[in-house]
């Protein structure tokens, strides 16, 4: 947020990270895309090629992106209304996308009627194995489910540094306790309790944190940054392990997560505020931010669709094949958040009427 006054640029990180958050949520949608579906290019070998794989081969950490984002989101939200006002905000957000696309598929894929209903029910992802159907919606609604009576104890206790850092301790405990009896997909999902627990206190101080960032504190984050690329690196390519079972999408993913974000909206609040480039800075903050608004739209159908046009374009080039996934993924994506987006408008609209049909039945 800038001041109005003097028109300086934000300096403390927590708003900044509000003030970007839709172009983050953006690069994330774009980084899970890249990872799920990009054809690489550089298929010579050496340095491009090997940047070009390592950026695809850790975009997978996108997910946890949203998660630390959303965690921070929700301790706004939750104030915002009752307890069914929120579940009814996050399930109509939420749900409706995977629905559509849940049935499309049944349809054109010939789903079997049980598969169909395990998997929009999210019984699948528990029952039989996580990644049966766009994994990221059940496990979002089961952090959205758990989150108010967190949230009740958290914003109760005194400490709440010590109250998270206890948690994930916990959390830690547990999991090296289940590392030889958990289902092994699952871990893909318990491996990012932490970050949206983390998100949850970034939400905290998010609320209460008014203070400048220190240079001190912006070289930190981009020193962790750096190190959750390089543990990236070592967990994805040379196959070390960190602590828990499918480390891959723990540590490494964790530490970009709570960095990623502040480095990157302090680079745009700079861009922005550059004069010789500000026109070019809000411009890359537009271009991400379109995509912030139908991330997970783009997430639920860019798998499916992928399949489909690599399929059909087999023998085109990387280059066109990228290129329409992209363009192909984009636009149902964006017509899927329309379309959503519009449904609510009209079923709102509706119950509206048949309240105020009501209202006045009585008098």
């Amino acid at each position: 947020m800038e001041n109005k006054k003097t028109n300086s640029p934000t300096k403390n990180g927590f708003e900044l990270l509000t003030k970007y958050r839709g172009a983050i949520m953006g690069m994330a949608a774009l980084w899970i895309l890249f990872f799920h579906e990009w054809q690489i290019l550089a298929t010579g070998g050496g340095k491009i090629a090997e940047i070009e794989m390592f950026i695809k081969r850790i975009g997978f950490c996108g997910v946890d992106i949203f998660l630390f984002l959303s965690g921070i989101g929700l301790v706004f939200a939750i104030g915002k209304g009752n307890i069914l006002s929120f579940y009814y905000r996050r399930l109509k957000r939420v749900y409706l996308p995977f629905l559509i696309v849940a049935i499309i598929r049944f349809i054109t894929e010939k789903w079997q009627p049980d598969f169909f209903i395990n998997n929009i029910l999210c019984i699948n992802f528990y029952k039989t194995n996580m990644y049966s159907f766009l994994w990221f919606v059940p496990a979002i609604l089961t952090f959205y489910l758990l989150f108010p009576l967190y949230y009740k104890i958290f914003d109760k206790t005194k400490d709440k540094t010590l109250f998270t850092g206890t948690i994930l301790l916990l959390w830690l405990a547990l999991s090296l306790f289940a590392r030889d009896t958990l289902r092994g997909d699952l871990w893909g999902f318990t491996n990012r309790i932490p970050v949206f627990l983390l998100g949850i206190h970034g939400g905290y101080l998010t609320k209460t944190r008014k203070e400048p960032f220190s240079k001190a504190t912006w070289l930190m984050l981009s020193i962790l940054l750096v190190i959750g690329l390089y543990f990236g690196y070592l967990a994805n390519f040379i196959g070390v392990g960190f602590i828990v079972p499918t480390s891959n999408c723990f540590l490494p993913n964790l530490i970009i997560a709570i960095s990623f974000p502040f480095v990157v909206s302090k680079i745009l609040d700079m861009l922005c505020n550059i004069p010789a480039v500000g026109i070019v800075g809000k411009g890359i903050v537009k271009f991400f931010s379109f995509f912030g608004l139908f991330s997970l739209e783009i997430y639920c159908v860019q798998e499916w669709l992928g399949g489909i046009i690599l399929t059909k374009m087999a023998n085109e080039s990387p280059m066109i094949k990228n290129l329409a996934i992209f363009i192909v993924s984009t636009a149902a994506g964006f017509v899927l958040y329309l379309a959503v987006k519009y449904f609510w408008i009209f079923i709102e609209f509706i119950f509206k009427k048949i309240k105020l049909l009501f209202s006045k039945s009585k008098n």
